[in-house]
């Protein structure tokens, strides 16, 4: 019986990953799709998938794109490297899981708190948040978490505050493109999707690993991430906000394309 064998965008759809992620991937040396059919098209073969699942793995327990291909340079594709890693992710999920029972613990005091008519103190709020912002650190070194927090309080809290403001207008005005069907190309959505980058550019670094980093962290948290914005801006119905940020990402990847083109 002879091994399955998947295009790109099959494997994209089976895995959960993006096309771009995977040509990204491709162009970096990560996962490369290892067959050719005879006219020439390119195909993921099941060594490629399991490849694939050790870069995703590893990149969710907090390993940038550059350690991954180092320690998959290490280890080889053999049963111990394998079990090692499903070892490694088993207890990093219940470490994780056991944050989310120590948060669901504080969440029920400040409950607990509010049926008393009392107000909890700020710190308890604090102690929930933290976890919240650690999840992070799964995704982003310590050096882009850093980055960005030298950046943010180099910008001081008056202009970090303004930058917010924007961000929200443009993301209300997104969200109305967005639900009157403007294409992604459309120049006005263009211009959104270019400010949007222009201003988060002032708190990170335009960069590649950090750009693969933000994507991981979105496509694997996307339904929990939209729901906690929609309910930090009080949107409800359609065009939520993972909408509008899947909508974002597809205006500024047609900008890039375009600028490809261009370059051609």
């Amino acid at each position: 019986m002879s091994e399955r064998r998947w295009s790109i965008g099959e494997l994209a759809r089976a895995s959960g990953v993006t096309v771009r992620t995977l040509h990204h991937y491709d162009r970096i040396g990560l996962v490369s799709p290892g067959e050719r059919t005879p006219s020439g098209h390119r195909r993921y073969a099941e060594a490629d998938v399991r490849r694939l699942y050790r870069v995703r793995a590893l990149c969710g327990l907090g390993f940038s794109l550059d350690e991954v291909a180092v320690v998959l340079r290490n280890a080889g594709d053999d049963l111990g490297s394998l079990r090692g890693l499903l070892t490694a992710q088993l207890a990093d999920l219940e470490a994780r899981a056991a944050r989310i029972e120590e948060s669901a613990q504080r969440l029920r005091g400040l409950l607990a708190r509010l049926a008393e008519a009392a107000m909890p103190e700020p710190e308890q709020f604090l102690a929930i948040l933290e976890p919240m912002s650690a999840d992070a650190g799964r995704y982003l070194s310590g050096g882009q978490l850093t980055t960005i927090t030298e950046r943010a309080a180099k910008l001081g809290g008056e202009a970090v505050e303004t930058l917010k403001t924007e961000w929200l207008e443009l993301f209300a005005r997104l969200r109305r493109h967005l639900l009157d069907g403007t294409p992604v190309d459309d120049p006005a959505v263009r211009e959104l999707a270019d400010r949007w980058r222009a201003m988060s550019a002032a708190f990170h670094p335009a960069d590649h690993r950090f750009e693969a980093a933000t994507t991981a962290l979105w496509e694997d948290n996307r339904a929990g991430l939209g729901r906690e914005l929609d309910e930090r801006i009080g949107w409800s119905g359609p065009g939520g906000a993972a909408e509008v940020v899947d909508y974002l990402r597809k205006a500024r990847a047609a900008g890039e394309d375009t600028l490809e083109e261009k370059d051609e």
